[in-house]
């Protein structure tokens, strides 16, 4: 704006400034998620969900990402239909793979599981990458908190990705799980109850 910039160099910079707004849009995104998930609020109402096409929906919006990294994306399981707030659940299958894909090797894989049980429907989220390291296991659901990023590829991120379907999951009643093993790979597991009128 003040002329301070060569001609030659705009582009370079405002790619810098657009990257920037991006990650401070981001942030304040998620931050008014965790405000509305602190108050109770789940801006959405219920409806008849069926989780496996979710995950298909969110696999495919995830396609060419994982294409650029060379990780190949997997949905097993079978269709299981509940009500629950869609907007919400897709935010927690999109972070989770998301995240799986960014920490993961070149030829690596994202494997999505939709089980029925008796009560609740269980999902899986599992990848074959860079693995969490023990010691950052219970840290990685505070507000946030990061593990060391130069060991992945995006530095963007908010923190707040997972403090976010962590909270989600729970206002759902139930909860969610991780398992890890450095160099091995990541499993996030968690259910939702089937019962239509539980909150």
């Amino acid at each position: 704006q003040d002329g301070f910039v060569k001609p030659e160099d705009i582009k370079k910079f405002a790619g810098k400034i657009f990257v920037e707004a991006q990650r401070l849009i981001a942030l304040v995104g998620d931050v008014i998620k965790i405000s509305q998930l602190d108050e109770g609020c789940l801006p959405y109402q219920k409806e008849e969900t069926d989780l496996y096409v979710l995950a298909k929906d969110t696999l495919e919006r995830l396609r060419d990402p994982a294409k650029r990294r060379q990780v190949s994306l997997f949905l097993e399981g079978e269709h299981a239909v509940l009500a629950t707030t869609q907007p919400i659940l897709e935010e927690v299958l999109y972070n989770l793979c998301d995240n799986a894909i960014k920490y993961n090797h070149p030829n690596g894989k994202v494997t999505v599981t939709v089980l029925n049980g008796k009560n609740t429907v269980s999902i899986s989220v599992a990848d074959t990458g860079i693995g969490i390291p023990k010691d950052s296991l219970k840290k990685i659901w505070e507000r946030f908190y990061k593990t060391d990023l130069s060991r992945g590829k995006d530095k963007r991120g908010t923190g707040l990705g997972l403090s976010i379907v962590k909270e989600i999951i729970q206002a759902h009643g139930e909860n969610i799980n991780c398992i890890s093993t450095e160099g091995v790979g990541t499993e996030f597991i968690f259910t939702l109850p089937i019962a239509k009128d539980k909150e």
